[in-house]
């Protein structure tokens, strides 16, 4: 965990710095209001905000804000990176919470359904709505239903963010939308890959031995073919809570949704607010290794061969 969160940092620092662009060439546009900006006082900015330290400084600097609690300074607003975040990341664990029960209730159930229905027009469908769910982009359907019922129905999505705790009918309201989107997006590979490995195990000998003795259907399905198909599904339940996050900010940005992923790419990211990106980019590294380390260690409770030494 630790060499993939420097290597992140350092390559979220660099291309920061490659990209076009300059943070102290906005702030000074800023400053001058509407008057012709001099080289004198780009300059007064970019050492204001410490942009004129040597690249290994300023990498220091990073680090250094990091182990002090604050995870950098925005340059704009000049409130910590930490401050904005205990703001904006509750949106988004709200909408990825819901995502992941979507994702979790309609990917395993429908798959499991689907392999116990093999080949019968039940299996047929949901196989259907599985691809199309992969092959349809998500924000193209989130763009579809902010647009057409506004122009079928003079109805659109409620776009005042309220708080859960504030108001939760209209909190449910604007969040269900982003949510089925990206859950029924996300739970389209768990379906296909639940459906694939319970097939597999329905077809080993120890199913087969539960159904010669006489056991339940429910209960062999249950007891025996579930718990043993769910480590792959696991992984790759895994992976999509990972591109999840990559999902909040598309959605985030189409909804007009106050969560991270709107501060990191409209506001953060378009001003070159270095600190904020650097910031947010390694958070995000961090809840990535961090949900790999749990998923790797709930195969030994999955599996009770799977064992750590």
């Amino acid at each position: 965990m630790i060499p993939t969160l420097f290597i992140t940092s350092g390559l979220i620092f660099g291309l920061m710095r490659i990209v076009p662009g300059d943070a102290a060439e906005s702030m000074a546009r800023q400053r001058a209001e509407g008057r012709e900006v001099t080289e004198a006082l780009v300059q007064e900015v970019r050492a204001e905000l410490g942009l004129n330290k040597p690249i290994h400084v300023q990498y220091a600097d990073f680090w250094k804000s990091i182990f002090d609690g604050s995870w950098g300074r925005s340059l704009f607003t000049k409130r910590t990176v930490w401050s904005e975040l205990g703001e904006r990341l509750p949106v988004s664990i709200q909408l990825m919470a819901m995502a992941i029960v979507i994702s979790i209730s309609w990917g395993v159930s429908v798959g499991i359904l689907s392999a116990l229905k093999q080949d019968t027009p039940v299996d047929y469908i949901f196989r259907s709505i599985t691809i199309a769910n992969l092959s349809i982009p998500s924000f193209w359907i989130a763009i579809l239903i902010i647009v057409m019922p506004a122009v079928w129905f003079r109805w659109t999505p409620l776009t005042k963010f309220y708080s859960f705790f504030d108001n939760p009918l209209a909190n449910l309201q604007l969040m269900i939308f982003p949510a089925l989107i990206l859950g029924s997006h996300q739970g389209a590979p768990l379906m296909r890959m639940t459906r694939t490995m319970m097939l597999e195990v329905l077809r080993q000998d120890y199913v087969r031995t539960a159904r010669a003795k006489g056991l339940a259907e429910r209960l062999v399905v249950m007891r025996h073919a579930i718990k043993n198909a769910l480590i792959p599904v696991v992984t790759i339940l895994g992976l999509q809570i990972l591109t999840a996050i990559g999902g909040t900010i598309v959605l985030e940005t189409v909804f007009g949704l106050p969560g991270m992923g709107r501060l990191l790419v409209v506001t953060s990211l378009s001003r070159r607010d270095y600190p904020m990106v650097q910031g947010i980019t390694l958070f995000i590294a961090l809840s990535i290794v961090f949900v790999n380390l749990v998923i790797d260690l709930s195969y030994g409770f999955l599996d009770p061969r799977v064992r750590y030494r």
